[in-house]
């Protein structure tokens, strides 16, 4: 359900940020500004925000995995073809994966650029950047690792039961 809600929200927005940008004019906005060049080069980073393709991104990434999700939780729901089931839920983690690395990857990069052009007034704007990426990709690996574990618990829970007899080497058999 938060794929698809995730899916109209970076739909929404990317429609939106279009919009927005589409009306912005940095160099007349940044007209009467004292620091004029800093307020155009702020204005014109905020404005590859909205022209990224960040937003389109995400919601295809997003829609996808909503679409994925489907057969994925009634194959494990039903649980007559494990195999086909974990098969999926184990793509639908990858997937996840990958589109969060590479959503927080470009908004990190984004960010970086950003503090780069922000006039700082003597504030460390490196230090709160490699916090903030930090931050952003670990919490990412955390998340994920939380899906892998709670799958590999599922994995190892509906595995078919085996039963392998050892013989003793202290007991004969009679046979």
């Amino acid at each position: 359900m938060a794929s698809i809600i995730n899916a109209l929200v970076f739909g929404i927005a990317g429609l939106a940020m279009g919009g927005i940008v589409a009306e912005i004019d940095s160099e007349e906005i940044c007209a009467d500004d004292d620091e004029r060049e800093e307020c155009v080069a702020l204005l014109d980073e905020l404005v590859s925000l909205g022209e990224s393709s960040i937003w389109d991104v995400g919601a295809a990434g997003s829609a996808l995995l909503f679409l994925l999700s489907i057969p994925t939780v009634l194959l494990m729901w039903n649980a007559e073809d494990r195999d086909t089931a974990l098969k999926l839920a184990w793509s639908w983690v990858g997937f996840h994966a990958i589109s969060q690395l590479y959503v927080t990857h470009m908004l990190v990069s984004w960010t970086n650029d950003f503090y780069e052009e922000m006039p700082s007034a003597g504030v460390d704007m490196g230090f709160i950047s490699l916090f903030n990426q930090i931050a952003s990709y670990a919490g990412i690996i955390m998340c994920e690792l939380t899906m892998v574990a709670g799958l590999v618990l599922i994995s190892y829970k509906t595995r078919p039961l085996t039963r392998i007899e050892v013989p003793s080497a202290f007991h004969t058999s009679e046979e």
